[in-house]
């Protein structure tokens, strides 16, 4: 479909440069005036439309754009202001080029009869399902303006999490790259000038240093290969673990690392009790709500259990008997959900449940960094410690029988 490149007037003084697609300059002039707009021109597209595509398919929307989107549109709501006004207005103003073309199909979907939840499940990798479901639920409600302020709530609460478990690991990460860098530099180019050194004096050389010579003979004619062959085994190991048996393989590997583990099942259980208590919260049945759940969960082990236990329920029993069953699943969980079944108040209960184990992942990754930056420390030490000492050894044998 051709493109036409457009400049439209909005208001007095308000000028609006864009690009979109249409079957002729005729449809698009009329699809612009369908979106409330005056054309001053509009003209067939060509030669930059590429550029401008392939940088429009590079722009990523993060998870803080999706939390300030629907924070603003909940402010807009609440406000007073129609759906298709505050969707235009957020698609004028939203600096990311990308998420401000889907606001604008948001608003073009709503304007055509499509409720907001409809007009959201177009776009399933910005807006999962328990968006979605929450949604519909309150524009069947009519409690939209409250849905959104949720909405809002578990967005945040979930970029804190995540930025907490990220910056946490920056360190860490941060070593092992620079001390592995410091290896492969020292052993492929500083070590080898003193190998041509130690082969003048034709003299026996201590074993560490004859180990480390080899090494430094092949990586200073080799070294590409390792880097290639580096290359290949972490694409193939990535590759592997993008597939189901893979992912499967690796989440289960990550539950039974010591330390690691905590931090994964206490990342899921906060997700899990968080999601499930909002959806319900929200008036989504239990059985959607464990389903749309169960697609929310980042470890495939977990989500698998709680797969299992959506079809338990399915069968009669109750959510926390349910998880009684599971293997991932803490007693404080399964405790937990069966105060809140019998009270009935079970979203509130999962809402606090998660809370807890926010808390529980933050001293949990913080103690994981504190135990690997050690770990790293010594790892790191002894490595290079051996490889100055066998470069050291010779030297001081050689000093020793010129003096």
């Amino acid at each position: 479909m051709p493109q036409f490149k457009y400049q439209v007037r909005k208001g007095p003084g308000t000028l609006i440069d864009g690009v979109l697609d249409a079957e002729s300059q005729r449809a698009a002039v009329a699809r612009l005036r369908d979106m409330g707009y005056f054309p001053i021109a509009v003209e067939e597209y060509a030669g930059e439309e590429k550029q401008d595509v392939l940088r429009h398919k590079l722009v990523r929307v993060r998870l803080k754009d999706r939390n300030i989107f629907f924070r603003q549109f909940a402010n807009l709501i609440e406000s007073g202001m129609p759906i298709t006004r505050a969707l235009s207005t957020l698609a004028e103003q939203t600096e990311n080029p990308k998420m401000a073309q889907i606001i604008e199909q948001l608003r073009e979907d709503v304007q055509k009869g499509s409720s907001f939840a409809e007009a959201m499940e177009r776009h399933p990798k910005l807006f999962p399902a328990m968006l979605t479901n929450m949604v519909r639920a309150g524009e069947t409600g009519g409690m939209l303006e409250e849905v959104l302020w949720r909405i809002v709530t578990f967005g945040e609460q979930e970029e804190e999490l995540r930025g907490k478990a990220f910056s946490a690991m920056i360190y860490p990460a941060f070593l092992l790259l620079v001390g592995s860098a410091a290896i492969f530099i020292l052993v492929s180019f500083v070590f080898p000038k003193f190998v041509v050194i130690f082969e003048d004096f034709n003299a026996e050389l201590p074993l560490p240093t004859m180990v480390v010579m080899a090494m430094c003979d092949f990586m200073g004619h080799f070294w590409w290969v390792v880097l290639l062959g580096l290359s290949g085994v972490i694409l193939a190991v990535v590759s592997y673990f993008r597939t189901e048996a893979g992912r499967m393989n690796l989440d289960l590997l990550l539950l039974r690392i010591p330390a690691v583990n905590k931090v994964v099942q206490g990342y899921e259980m906060a997700k899990f009790a968080r999601t499930l208590g909002t959806l319900l919260d929200n008036g989504v049945p239990v059985l959607t709500s464990l389903r749309v759940t169960v697609e929310t969960l980042s470890n495939k082990a977990i989500a698998a259990e709680v797969d299992t236990v959506h079809a338990r329920v399915t069968e009669g029993d109750s959510i926390s008997d349910s998880l009684k069953q599971a293997q991932y699943f803490p007693p404080l969980v399964t405790s937990m959900f069966a105060v809140g079944e019998e009270s009935g108040r079970l979203g509130a209960v999962t809402k606090r449940l998660a809370d807890a184990y926010d808390n529980e992942v933050d001293r949990a990754v913080k103690a994981m960094a504190a135990l690997f930056e050690p770990i790293l420390i010594v790892i790191m030490g002894i490595i290079i410690g051996f490889l100055v000492v066998a470069m050291l050894l010779p030297m001081l044998t050689l000093s020793s029988t010129v003096g």
